[in-house]
């Protein structure tokens, strides 16, 4: 998968409801599976490399997320 397709991805999980009270209990791993099962993104799972690079960039972006308001502190 393209680097852009995997920041895409990224940054909708970022956006998504997977970041949010309901699941800060479960790991970032757990949650991103959740993400990409719900929203039809299976093959990624399957990759290991694009699974590996959709969470180094999730990882890479929670700084710019909440710097820019995408993520907030207590979400």
């Amino acid at each position: 998968m393209p680097t852009g397709d995997i920041d895409d991805v990224a940054w909708k999980f970022l956006r998504s409801e997977f970041t949010g009270r309901t699941y800060a209990n479960w790991p970032i791993d757990r949650r991103v599976d959740a993400y990409l099962i719900r929203n039809g993104l299976r093959k990624i799972m399957d990759n290991g490399s694009d699974y590996a690079a959709l969470l180094d960039r999730v990882m890479s972006n929670i700084g710019a997320a909440l710097r820019s308001g995408v993520l907030s502190p207590g979400r």
